[in-house]
């Protein structure tokens, strides 16, 4: 088997398969923006987007409604295969988010994410998942053409003791239509590392994501791609 089962759960995790605790704000896969978007009033948007890290493929789902600049409710539904097993399951996450404050008014922005997860195994039924809370912080930099993103929380798996969930990101516009981005994810001996770009094909309503990222964990090192598509202001 390519990856273990530890590995590969860990990765469905950041990838909004399986324990969920890492899953983030696209275009990244850990970490949460705190930034408001002024114009997200009474909107939906709905983001898509498959990988692979070593023996594991997944593809996601995810519709969102922002009830306000600061405030929204996701659902994501996931499936992931692991081809080395031979062992297909299922995910569904409950996200809400909250922001404090808006960052075009004070060049910072912060707020609560809170989760619950839902599980399937091959075979079984659905059951409940972990529990999430984070604390996302985001500034803004080179006059609102970038961000620094950092995250800050604990996850709870049934069973389990809590983990802690450190992340950071950093993204930067290289042109109107496209962003350079990066971000390291921490959780328990797990790291991630991703970045890629984000091309705007309808600025501010269709945007494709493309990346690269490496998942280690102790005895354990894997890579993989991220190819994703969203969906904005619907």
């Amino acid at each position: 088997m390519h990856c273990s089962f530890h590995a590969a759960a860990w990765v469905l995790g950041l990838g909004l398969v399986g324990a969920q605790a890492l899953a983030g704000d696209r275009p990244y896969l850990s970490t949460h923006s705190a930034a408001a978007e002024e114009d997200d009033d009474a909107v939906w948007s709905v983001e898509s987007w498959s990988q692979r890290v070593g023996a594991v493929r997944m593809l996601s789902l995810a519709p969102e409604y922002a009830f306000d600049p600061t405030t929204s409710l996701q659902l994501e539904l996931s499936s992931s295969r692991d081809r080395g097993a031979d062992q297909t399951t299922q995910s569904a996450e409950i996200e809400f988010k909250h922001l404090f404050n808006h960052i075009e008014r004070d060049g910072y922005g912060w707020g609560l994410v809170a989760s619950q997860s839902l599980d399937k195994a091959p075979g079984g039924g659905w059951r409940r998942g972990g529990v999430t809370l984070k604390l996302p912080f985001t500034l803004s930099l080179w006059e609102r053409d970038g961000a620094l993103h950092l995250n800050a929380g604990l996850a709870k798996e049934p069973g389990t003791r809590s983990a802690n969930l450190l992340s950071a990101a950093i993204e930067y516009r290289l042109t109107r239509r496209s962003t350079l981005f990066a971000e390291t994810a921490r959780e328990g001996s797990s790291t991630l590392l991703h970045g890629g770009v984000r091309w705007w094909l309808k600025k501010e309503k269709f945007a494709l994501d493309l990346s690269w990222q490496r998942v280690r964990a102790p005895g354990e090192s894997d890579r993989g791609v991220v190819f994703g598509l969203g969906w904005y202001d619907l």
